[in-house]
């Protein structure tokens, strides 16, 4: 690129990533033909694209990976999978899946590759997501498409997997899903926070810069490449928008980068509605058990202690009167034509309050269960947490205490150890294609 220039801070990758990545993409269109580049289509979530029904189970996941494998050129392969549990009671024997020296977690992998059988295995987290599975389970395909026609690959985390979903079609759903930002809260409003979620070893400017080679090489207008672009994240969306500006400025032109031949040379595009044919040997009517949603800590204990935590309600009646004068005296003050209050009036407020809450919570007593992730309140009478099912087998006054607590019932009671983990009954197979 001639007229390199690295005038756009965080928007692009480094020049010389740049250079591999048209080096790399132009050694995919001589190894396999320019036509997946040039005339496939760009998926868009969307049911034009996934008319499958959806119903979070093995069955739907399946259904999505066939679909991308047809979108590959690769519909004659077969595809078991098999969805994990995040508890270990429940998780049973992971199969084929890579571990990670990078910090890269894969929440969908390529299991093996057996002749025309592909398996894959996915994390029941990753089912809840439809950002993230659609995107993974297309990596995935783009992983079995370089093993299935030899193209070198070094293993799941090759940044040669991720250029391979944009020459395939994928870049839409695997660059908007570099990085996403989802709310996660521990312990109600005050613990809630914004977590990173990566996909992928290519950073978002990366693959933005190779969507926007592989539309440059299309020609497409720039109605089309906006449409495109407001289907993305906004930071995303940015990325795309600086990488078509520098491709733009490019000499040699992309496509003579690239290895293209020129428009009146490019095969026909592949038929969408024949793309997205029902699968008759595989319907999506049949009943699936969901694994896209939160399961919680419903249940988690049954059938194992848990200890009453008995203690006075000051410091919580305290604490939530006094932040709550806080807040809303913040928020009354802060009103135009609001209380005239003086200065240090609200903070001499919520302190009193905050007093009184310590001392009224002093004759008020709670009872809840002392697993951490439950915390259920209990009737005096109950012998089983209403939430979390563990048996409720003695009393402690912090939750502190919980640990040599267990430790010590359980020194007491031998006969009801719990059992290797390693002995759990394993996880269901994954069902037949």
């Amino acid at each position: 690129m001639s007229t390199e220039r690295d005038d756009d801070g965080l928007m692009l990758p480094p020049l010389e990533e740049r250079r591999t990545l048209l080096d790399l993409l132009a050694a995919l269109v001589e190894a396999r033909g320019p036509a997946p580049l040039l005339v496939a289509p760009l998926l868009e979530p969307s049911a034009k694209f996934f008319p499958d029904r959806w119903q979070g189970g093995e069955g739907s996941l399946r259904r999505l990976v066939r679909r991308l494998l047809r979108y590959a050129g690769l519909g004659q392969l077969r595809v078991e999978v098999a969805i994990y549990d995040a508890d270990p009671a429940r998780r049973g024997e992971v199969l084929g899946k890579p571990s990670s020296p990078r910090g890269h977690d894969l929440v969908v992998w390529l299991a093996a590759l057996e002749r025309d059988l592909v398996k894959v295995g996915a994390e029941s987290s990753a089912m809840v997501d439809p950002h993230t599975i659609v995107a993974a389970a297309a990596r995935v395909v783009a992983h079995v498409y370089r093993r299935h026609f030899g193209l070198p690959t070094t293993d799941a985390f090759d940044p040669r997997i991720d250029l391979t979903g944009v020459f395939l079609g994928f870049g839409v759903l695997t660059a908007d899903a570099a990085l996403r930002y989802t709310v996660r809260t521990a312990a109600g409003p005050m613990q809630t926070r914004r977590a990173p979620a990566r996909l992928g070893v290519l950073s978002p400017q990366s693959l933005c810069f190779l969507l926007a080679a592989q539309l440059h090489a299309r020609g497409l207008p720039r109605a089309e490449r906006q449409r495109i672009g407001k289907l993305l994240q906004a930071n995303q969306a940015a990325f795309l928008r600086h990488a078509y500006a520098a491709l733009d400025r490019a000499e040699p032109p992309v496509s003579q980068q690239l290895g293209l031949p020129p428009p009146e040379q490019w095969p026909p595009g592949p038929d969408l509605a024949a793309l997205t044919v029902p699968f008759t040997d595989d319907p999506d009517a049949a009943p699936e058990t969901r694994r896209d949603e939160d399961p919680g800590i419903v249940g988690i204990n049954a059938g194992k202690p848990v200890f009453r935590v008995e203690r006075s309600m000051a410091a919580r009646l305290g604490r939530t009167l006094g932040m709550g004068a806080l807040m809303l005296g913040g928020v009354v003050a802060g009103m135009k034509g609001g209380l005239q209050l003086e200065a240090g009036t609200i903070p001499l407020i919520a302190v009193v309050l905050g007093v009184t809450g310590l001392v009224l919570g002093r004759f008020l007593r709670e009872s809840r269960c002392s697993e951490p992730r439950c915390g259920a309140p209990l009737a005096p009478g109950d012998t089983v947490c209403p939430r979390c099912r563990g048996e409720v087998v003695g009393v402690i006054h912090h939750p502190r205490e919980r640990l040599a607590a267990e430790e010590a019932w359980r020194r007491a009671h031998p006969e009801s150890a719990e059992p290797d983990a390693s002995q759990s009954t394993p996880a269901a197979a994954p069902p037949a294609p």
